[in-house]
């Protein structure tokens, strides 16, 4: 049996998955299973993992159509082995003791999600302060869900999977549950485990992020009149880069 499984949704990434292979390819550990979900990529992503599993048994993939990211990441669930997985974009990188040092600290600590830092564009970033959440996920998890995390794969059995009312921020909510249930043991850990790409959809639909953040605050905590505020403030603020987004998004239509 793996001892962790690395969880990889792709859809025409031919350009970034080489790059990631190579990571796995160098871990300390080797005893875990690479699963890729592929939403019937059409440049090629499909014979590249065709070549890697040719390589490497640790590789697991599959190719057709999804309905985004995180109904890619819960299919991937549900073919895992390992009783720990953490979520990898294709163009994200493992350090090469991430994964040993993953299944070691859920292994003598006994936590339920492992904390780590992750480098973005250079800077490292990390922390976990469950006392914040009532300013919203990212407040509480100073990191990234994917590259920075490992989870235990029983927990969705009973937390559920991710949710498809959230296209971007499901792993947000999934989350913020977790914390509220206050049996859940999580542990921050002090390694990088590797670097967390800017790339995703979350970086490019901030209007989306505040509204699905709102609405993830709405469900897990107890003063909506609150939240509401806070989120027309972040709006306010952000209202700039909002409008931007908005103007590039209707000439590239």
């Amino acid at each position: 049996m793996p001892s962790i499984a690395v969880v990889t949704a792709t859809w025409n990434a031919a350009a970034t998955l080489p790059a990631l292979f190579e990571t796995l390819k160098v871990q300390s550990l080797q005893n875990f299973e690479w699963v890729v979900v592929d939403g019937a990529s059409t440049d090629g992503s499909v014979a590249l993992l065709d070549v890697f599993a040719r390589q490497f048994d640790w590789v697991k993939w599959s190719s057709d159509p999804d309905f985004g990211f995180y109904d890619a990441l819960n299919k991937g669930l549900r073919r895992i082995r390992a009783p720990l997985y953490v979520v990898v974009g294709a163009d994200d990188r493992l350090a090469p003791d991430a994964l040993a040092n993953y299944v070691t600290l859920a292994q003598s600590s006994g936590a339920d999600v492992i904390l780590a830092d992750v480098s973005i564009e250079g800077q490292r970033r990390g922390g976990f302060k469950p006392g914040r959440g009532w300013l919203g996920h990212p407040a509480v998890f100073r990191g990234s869900h994917s590259v920075g995390m490992a989870i235990r794969t029983a927990l969705h059995h009973r937390f559920g999977e991710y949710s498809s009312r959230f296209p971007l921020l499901a792993d947000g909510l999934l989350l913020k549950t977790m914390v509220r249930a206050r049996d859940v043991r999580f542990l921050q850990a002090d390694f990088i485990a590797g670097d967390f790409s800017r790339r995703g959809m979350t970086g490019r639909r901030k209007a989306q992020v505040l509204a699905e953040t709102w609405q993830i605050q709405l469900l897990t905590e107890r003063h909506p009149v609150l939240q509401t505020l806070l989120f027309l403030g972040k709006l306010m603020l952000r209202m700039p880069a909002v409008i931007h987004e908005a103007r590039a998004n209707r000439f590239r239509t």
